[in-house]
């Protein structure tokens, strides 16, 4: 998000303080807690097998970020719970993983929420140690397609980065860097990119992530802005450096380069309206081929940021097209298909016999007669099986 006066539950972050002393990793237990052990900046994070996934699971998988702005409440006949619409749009939009920014969680409310949702949702996170009410990054799986076991968490930025790496689908592993990128200024903004790109300079034994996606509270482009503007060259130079570092680009972007399009809304003091796509997926070069169907679209949760998403798929699964069509039985006792196949399928019977008494000519022979009948044929079984699905709704 970007600039946002002060309330009760969404007050815009403060400074953090000493968080780029401490690194955790952890092997996620059920509880969801912290329990890992704490190391000073510059010591390596061992290396932990991850292990092989043995949840039936579909070789393609939708990941999406949303800023649901604050937890909402956690009572779900309240109009303003978040986490039952985060469970129904991850039901009805096939959602494996979902990274939530500025979720607001701690021990209490994550416990509250997989009390209720506990049986579809998972729900890893790191909340900021000097207040619950501001930021807090987490991951949300859905256990109904996704693994959710032998996870592994690294914390880079309290309440702002985690790393989170799984085996996805069989052997096949999978790193998300979930970001809820500063908003106090944009030194505040460039020193949380430098951070990251120190994490993995000197932890050069955990995996880069294949995905980076969150709220960045900043724009590396003038047309990812409306009005137009250029952002601060500190927070843009630091990104990119990171960027190159991890070998990342804006899928997205690199998807529509042209296309304009924004996922945050702000109304100013003079009422006119400000947008910017500050929520971002970023996704390894290597990787690319394997992002299908980047999507920006409206949540239905009340917030001021669109959720984003792609499909990751792997490497070596095969490509399923719309198939081929098959007539339904019923439509060949339809008056007007048995009225072609009588009247025009006698007509092009005598005319392919004169043709075949002929000199072939190819634009006037058997082969291309018979290829219209069939184009004809099946233009009008369609035209009647569509109506006959209107008419049986």
């Amino acid at each position: 998000m970007e600039e946002r006066p002060n309330t009760n539950d969404t007050h815009p972050d403060q400074t953090e303080q000493g968080e780029g002393n401490e690194l955790r990793e952890q092997n996620q237990p059920d509880n969801g807690q912290w329990p890992g052990y704490n190391q000073q900046e510059g010591q390596r994070v061992p290396k932990l097998k991850t292990p092989r996934c043995k949840k039936k699971t579909s070789a393609s998988i939708k990941i999406a970020a949303l800023n649901i702005r604050g937890h909402g409440v956690i009572n779900p006949e309240h109009a303003e719970n978040k986490w039952q619409h985060i469970r129904q749009i991850m039901y009805q939009r096939r959602i494996g993983i979902m990274v939530v920014g500025e979720a607001h969680l701690n021990l209490k409310r994550r416990d509250d929420i997989e009390h209720i949702h506990g049986a579809s949702l998972k729900i890893l996170f790191s909340q900021r140690q000097d207040t619950q009410n501001a930021a807090s990054i987490a991951f949300v799986l859905n256990k109904n397609i996704t693994n959710t076991e032998g996870i592994q968490t690294s914390e880079i930025a309290a309440g702002h980065a985690l790393l989170m790496e799984m085996n996805w689908h069989g052997n096949e592993k999978l790193s998300i860097l979930g970001i809820y990128a500063p908003n106090i200024s944009m030194q505040e903004n460039a020193s949380f990119w430098e951070k990251i790109k120190l994490f993995f300079e000197r932890n050069p034994r955990i995996k880069k992530p294949d995905l980076m996606m969150g709220d960045c509270n900043m724009v590396e482009e003038m047309i990812d802005r409306l009005p137009m503007r250029s952002d601060a060259a500190v927070a843009v130079d630091a990104l990119d450096s990171l960027k190159n570092h991890l070998q990342l680009e804006d899928g997205w972007r690199s998807t529509y380069p042209s296309t304009l399009k924004y996922t945050f809304t702000r109304t100013a003091q003079d009422k006119t309206k400000h947008h910017a796509r500050l929520d971002r997926i970023y996704n390894r070069t290597d990787v690319s081929k394997n992002l299908f169907e980047w999507k920006i679209e409206t949540p239905g949760i009340r917030t001021d940021h669109d959720i984003v998403s792609v499909r990751f798929t792997l490497e070596e699964a095969p490509k399923i097209g719309t198939g081929r069509w098959v007539m339904p039985h019923h439509i060949i006792y339809d008056k007007k298909v048995r009225s072609l196949l009588n009247i025009e399928g006698i007509k092009l019977e005598n005319h392919l016999s004169e043709l075949g008494n002929q000199q072939w000519n190819p634009e006037n022979n058997a082969q291309t007669e018979w290829a219209k009948f069939q184009q004809e044929f099946v233009k009008l079984a369609r035209t009647c099986q569509r109506l006959d699905s209107f008419y049986t709704m």
